[in-house]
């Protein structure tokens, strides 16, 4: 679950080959995405997946941080798109891209506000000189019995807290996901109901179980290839702490035209505890 310095690679391993298909097009009549590329997870780079999904004069950010179960999605517009250039106003400040053959170089530093429990702790975060003297004379007027029931104090010997996100500066332009409705399939005793929703490189897995299991309502980021697959990028610490998993990426695997429509096998969900459905139909399509 640490090691994210291939994650780029991992989540878009086709990335080649999809630039080939359609990353060279700049016609603003067709939707596509850009994908961030993230360098390695660590306390000062926080963010786990970023991707930019346009169409025309539209635009819409999506961006799943470490320290937050929502997706960030500030307000988008399109100032230029061109196949070497992009110009896009992204939560009121403006961001310049340059490259060519889909890869792209922002060009503006832009800082991401904090999420709001990141924000929290850094607001009430105390360097280590200053904290100890501080926690000693609090600790002085504190009768024994509350202090033997307090918590120690971790913030003393904490690193420097993260003060914002720096605005991801490499990028590729790859096939838009489009918008999707999925129904699980042969759900199992334990499931009562699950479905995803795609929209662009946002989208949500629901799920419900028929037991003392908590539903799952998480959100994530999609990335696709030509070939109809769908990748589900989670947060990989709250797939931890409720699916008790290291597995936050999600491959449904396209097995194309069915009875029922378009079905999708899923790789990676049978890692969860509890698990969630293997296979997926189209519930309805936008």
């Amino acid at each position: 679950m640490r090691n994210f310095t291939l994650r780029w690679v991992a989540v878009c391993g086709a990335l080649g080959a999809l630039l080939l298909v359609y990353g060279c097009s700049s016609s603003s009549s067709k939707s596509y995405s850009l994908l961030a590329k993230l360098p390695q997870m660590s306390q000062q780079q926080r963010i786990v997946m970023a991707a930019i999904d346009v169409t025309g004069s539209t635009c819409t950010v999506n961006i799943l941080t470490a320290d937050s179960g929502t997706l960030w999605s500030p307000d988008c517009t399109v100032n230029q798109d061109s196949a070497t250039h992009k110009s896009f106003t992204i939560g009121g400040q403006q961001v310049d891209m340059d490259g060519a053959s889909g890869s792209f170089t922002a060009k503006t530093a832009l800082t991401l506000p904090l999420p709001a429990s990141t924000a929290a702790s850094v607001a009430t975060a105390t360097p280590a000189a200053a904290a100890k003297p501080a926690a000693d004379k609090a600790a002085a007027k504190t009768p024994a019995v509350a202090r033997a029931s307090a918590p120690a104090a971790s913030s003393a010997t904490a690193a420097a807290p993260v003060t914002g996100q720096p605005f991801p500066d490499q990028w590729g332009q790859t096939l838009y996901p489009g918008n999707w409705k999925l129904a699980a399939q042969n759900l199992g005793y334990l499931v009562a109901s699950a479905n995803i929703a795609i929209h662009g490189s946002a989208c949500e897995l629901h799920v419900v179980f028929k037991v003392r299991y908590p539903p799952y309502n998480l959100f994530c980021v999609t990335t696709t290839d030509p070939q109809g697959n769908f990748t589900l990028i989670f947060n990989p610490y709250i797939v931890a702490k409720k699916a008790l998993s290291p597995t936050n990426q999600i491959l449904l695997a396209s097995e194309g035209q069915s009875i029922t429509g378009l079905v999708w096998d899923s790789h990676g969900f049978d890692a969860w505890n509890p698990a969630v459905p293997p296979s997926w139909r189209e519930a309805k399509t936008k």
